[in-house]
């Protein structure tokens, strides 16, 4: 609801980082393991399977397209008949299946929040759930955060109908006694005008945990799974229709699975102080940072412009720096040489 230029091995994926990416993916550890080896060039690997379970890692693979088996011969003397294959169809097929099941923890949970709104307690200190809107929405939330004693989890995305930059600001109170926050943005968050640099930012300088995904199906908060604030579409929000107050029972169980399950899938954006040094290299400036924030997070290049207030040729030339400083050959290795050095 609110939020180097190094050159040689370092500058390439390990096997464990290789084995960690796909296993986030819902690869098996056997199948990931016997990929791995392929990769590695292990010529055992590439023979046809000697057990069960070897033989169950590599129907997973040729299942994914990660691999396919060619003639006997074919790659070698040695009979071998597994290869690996280029991986960008099967990267696609996982990132589908991902997304469905993401779709349908979100099903379960519109489907629990109809059931609560068509419910009429039969009194109010029974109430699981109630509707409320304008004053007394923002009441309510404002005691709710206030109070909080342990963690806040939010799901942030515009439009913002109260002061953001108020919510930032207790916040940053908040999150420096000692209370944690976790928020996961969405890239409209992060393109919005001054949104970063008045809200996010001093946030995570203070301490918060932030990750980012490409949208979210709600706007939503909770606080030390005691209540949580809901709205089922931006639509509602926008037109004022209401937002669900929801107290401890099944529904804020759900909400709760529905903010873990996008937080585990998400893209961390790390913050960190202008003294940490940077194994490799230099460390960017701040317009950089800005600039790889909002890449990470897919922003399109005309807003990023925008933002930064800067034109397009001097865009692209930070660019280039940017990537020849990770010694980065494409946008999405810099992206992930970003957050392996701690640029974010």
């Amino acid at each position: 609801m609110r939020r180097d230029g190094g050159e040689g091995a370092s500058q390439e994926p390990g096997p464990g980082d290789l084995a960690a990416h796909l296993t986030a993916l819902g690869v098996d550890e056997q199948a990931v393991a016997l990929y791995v080896a392929l990769l590695s060039g292990d010529e055992a690997a590439r023979r046809p399977p000697g057990s069960p379970r070897a033989g169950e890692a590599r129907r997973t693979l040729l299942g994914l397209g990660l691999a396919a088996e060619v003639p006997d011969g074919a790659v070698g003397a040695d009979g071998a008949s597994l290869v690996a294959v280029p991986p960008a169809s099967a990267l696609e097929l996982l990132a589908r299946r991902e997304a469905l099941r993401l779709e349908e923890a979100r099903s379960a949970v519109s489907r629990a929040y109809e059931r609560y709104r068509r419910r009429t307690p039969s009194a109010v200190g029974d109430r699981v759930a109630e509707e409320l809107a304008g004053g007394e929405m923002e009441r309510v939330l404002g005691e709710a955060v206030g109070g909080a004693r342990r963690e806040v989890l939010r799901f942030d995305s515009p439009p913002y109908f109260w002061d953001s930059e108020r919510g930032a600001k207790e916040e940053v109170a908040q999150l420096r006694r000692g209370l944690r926050y976790r928020a996961v943005y969405t890239r409209a968050s992060l393109a919005h005008p001054r949104y970063i640099t008045e809200n996010v930012q001093p946030c995570l300088d203070a301490g918060e945990e932030a990750r980012v995904v490409p949208e979210l199906p709600v706007k939503l908060m909770l606080v030390d799974d005691r209540i949580g604030f809901v709205s089922m579409s931006i639509v509602d929000v926008d037109m004022n229709r209401g937002t669900l107050v929801v107290r401890p029972g099944a529904l804020l169980a759900a909400l709760r699975a529905l903010f873990e399950a996008y937080w585990d899938r998400a893209l961390p954006i790390h913050s960190r102080n202008g003294n940490t040094a940077v194994t490799g290299g230099g460390r960017p400036g701040p317009a950089e940072r800005r600039i790889l924030a909002m890449l990470v997070a897919g922003v399109p290049d005309s807003q990023i412009i925008r933002e930064l207030g800067i034109s397009r040729r001097t865009f692209f030339r930070r660019m280039e720096l940017l990537m020849a400083q990770a010694g980065a050959a494409s946008r999405f290795q810099l992206a992930l040489q970003a957050q392996r050095r701690g640029w974010l």
